[in-house]
């Protein structure tokens, strides 16, 4: 693997070869196992990467323990609830005493069911995720949950996948009335809500081909204007702001953690010139890319 290169693990079994974790999935596209089980033969040090697959961590012990998304360091404490999202930087220092519980799952185990996943789920969304910390009763019920999901993950029988996805809703929806808790506006799934999640995950796919809010209005069927005032509503930010963001932060985490050089990225991120990326940079983060690099 060259120095530039960030790994991503597209499948369970691929990621857990890569940190030495004596496991395997037998379900596809769902995975639940005990933290505890990372002990002994897991590496205790992740160096960045990818995945493509969502996970939920569910920490009843964490001791030393230091998760990193993106350029972030997560703030555990308490009973924490955390999120990793397909397309995130993650990388981590484990404590040997880490206990609770991950469930990995992809999109498509839940397509049935929640076929606008990201709509039901904002938690979900690149743009909205964060590690929640949990009330002492919320943790207790967020584990009674795994403890269950897990035993039915043990118990091969003709409808295991359909029990397991129908709890794994479940339990994204008691997750999801943490996550309101904790937000300080309400949700109300309007057809103005309905375009700025869609055009969130739009930005996702395509901040770097088109910088531009006409683009993302084609796509959508509307005008440029509406798109802007509709997202504005609802995030308090202009979707200029919202691509630009998405750019600052792919830009922070190439920066970060590979070996290319400023023009290598700005070229990457689809700028006509390096000194074009370093100007937005500059702007967006008030220092320049080199200043960022060597902090």
């Amino acid at each position: 693997m060259k120095k530039t290169d960030i790994p991503v693990f597209e499948t369970f079994n691929d990621f857990y070869q890569a940190i030495g974790f004596q496991h395997s999935s037998s379900i596809p596209d769902f995975d639940i196992w005990h933290a505890e089980s990372l002990e002994p033969s897991a590496t205790r040090c992740m160096a960045p990467y990818r995945q493509g697959f969502f996970q939920i961590g569910l920490l009843s012990e964490y001791g030393s323990t230091q998760f990193n998304l993106n350029t972030n360091t997560l703030n555990l404490g308490g009973y924490p609830l955390l999120f990793v999202i397909p397309g995130q930087i993650f990388s981590w220092v484990r404590d040997k005493d880490l206990a609770g519980f991950f469930i990995m799952f992809k999109k498509e185990f839940l397509g049935k069911s929640f076929p606008n996943l990201l709509d039901d789920f904002p938690f979900l969304k690149l743009t909205e995720n964060k590690d929640l910390v949990l009330t002492e009763e919320e943790h207790k019920t967020l584990l009674y949950d795994m403890k269950r999901i897990h035993s039915v993950s043990q118990n091969p029988h003709p409808y295991q996948e359909r029990m397991l996805e129908g709890m794994l809703g479940s339990l994204l929806y008691f997750c999801k009335a943490i996550f309101d808790r904790n937000k300080t506006t309400e949700y109300h799934l309007s057809r103005s809500q309905v375009i700025s999640n869609r055009f969130e995950v739009l930005v996702d796919k395509m901040y770097v081909d088109t910088k531009n809010v006409g683009d993302y209005a084609d796509k959508l069927n509307i005008t440029p204007n509406y798109l802007t005032t509709t997202v504005k509503k609802f995030t308090g930010k202009s979707a200029k702001d919202i691509i630009n963001e998405r750019l600052l932060l792919e830009s922070k985490n190439l920066l970060k953690y590979s070996g290319l050089d400023i023009a290598e990225i700005a070229y990457r991120l689809n700028f006509q010139e390096p000194t074009h990326f370093t100007r937005f940079f500059r702007k967006l983060s008030g220092i320049t890319p080199n200043q960022f690099r060597k902090q």
